[in-house]
């Protein structure tokens, strides 16, 4: 034998030492199958099966928000003439009515005011005389037509200025060096913003905010996603620990833009605050109903239980219908959202698949056992 034929046999006995054996070759893995296990008879009859389907339900759309003044219940009220705060009249937390004196004005305008009165009132006065004296000297032919006619164009023009002065006194509520500044609509004195000595000009002081409690604004904040969800009319039930009961509201406004930074849309309810629990810059949750309806999955809260990582699932009847003994399997959901006493599932179910509602606790514990 060659040199070269040995060295073929050494290098082929190497890779038959080489070769691993069957019996280290490693099996294949086992594919995953899902757990089934089934019910005695007698625990069976205490069990209840529901048909899961697609039901017309309108979804609430909870949102956080946040308490404000109705601003068409709501005014500033500013001075009518420039001056001196002389006194303050009422309080924050006072309630007042329309017309009510608020705080007392030292005020040149006032003084010019009441004396353009004075002046136009006997110039009125005046007038009256002349006509008076007209008619009886046209009546004697003493004078034309048209210096009578004159006569009366006078007083009534004269009328019409002390009308306007008077007016201009009873909403100023001037009088001989001082003004009244009156409440512009009844409610509550929520804030004052000058004291007595503060100079206020006209027309561009805010003294006071008035509200009527009785009527809030409800603001909350929309995503992109949820804004084809609401609409203007929609109806709100607005929940918070000071109150009682749920109050009812209605989606009134419906934000234009979106915010760059938060990416949302104000959304305002509007709603009516008996007793004036609500209060400016509270915090609330605010369940906004959809006035259309949407099909949705549902499932009896019942039948939605959670496994050791607190995710959701439910037991599905694994077996065909009629075939016995039925069988069950877990299988995870996704919820979205709960109404009354049933569970909105959005993703894990089909129509038409049987799953278990009542007994379903019991059902788990006995599986628990099994695993």
């Amino acid at each position: 034998m060659t040199s070269r034929h040995i060295f073929f046999v050494l290098f082929a006995s190497l890779l038959v030492a080489c070769e691993p054996t069957a019996s280290t070759t490693a099996a294949p893995a086992p594919a995953d199958k899902p757990h089934l296990f089934s019910l005695p008879d007698a625990q069976m009859a205490h069990v209840k099966l529901v048909t899961v389907k697609k039901q017309a339900v309108r979804r609430p759309l909870v949102l956080p928000a946040v308490v404000q003044f109705d601003d068409l219940k709501t005014s500033e009220v500013m001075p009518l003439v420039s001056g001196k705060v002389s006194k303050v009249l009422v309080r924050e937390g006072d309630q007042v009515r329309v017309g009510q004196p608020m705080l007392l004005i030292a005020s040149p305008d006032s003084s010019d005011t009441a004396a353009s009165l004075q002046r136009d009132q006997a110039d009125l006065e005046l007038k009256q005389a002349v006509l008076d004296r007209d008619r009886d000297l046209y009546q004697h032919k003493a004078i034309s037509l048209q210096e009578l006619q004159q006569a009366e164009l006078d007083v009534k023009s004269a009328q019409a200025t002390v009308s306007s002065d008077r007016q201009r006194v009873r909403i100023t509520g001037t009088s001989t060096g001082h003004a009244s500044l009156r409440a512009p609509i009844a409610g509550v004195v929520v804030s004052r913003k000058i004291a007595v000595g503060d100079t206020v000009e006209a027309g561009g002081t805010a003294c006071f905010t008035v509200t009527d409690p009785s009527a809030v604004w409800v603001m909350g904040q929309l995503y992109q996603a949820d804004l084809r969800r609401v609409a203007i009319g929609d109806v709100a039930l607005l929940t918070s620990p000071v109150l009682d009961k749920p109050i009812t509201g209605k989606v009134t406004y419906i934000g234009a833009s979106i915010d760059p930074d938060t990416l949302t849309i104000p959304v305002r309810i509007s709603a009516e605050n008996a007793g004036g629990l609500l209060k400016q810059g509270e915090y609330i949750n605010a369940s906004i109903y959809p006035a259309k309806p949407e099909n949705a999955l549902m499932v009896p809260l019942s039948a939605v239980l959670r496994d050791e990582d607190n995710l959701p699932f439910v037991y599905v009847v694994a077996t065909k219908q009629g075939e016995t003994p039925v069988r069950f399997a877990r299988r995870h959901i996704t919820l979205g959202g709960q109404i009354g006493h049933d569970a909105i599932v959005q993703k894990g179910l089909t129509g038409g698949e049987g799953i278990l509602a009542d007994g379903a606790v019991f059902v788990q514990f006995a599986d628990s056992l099994e695993r």
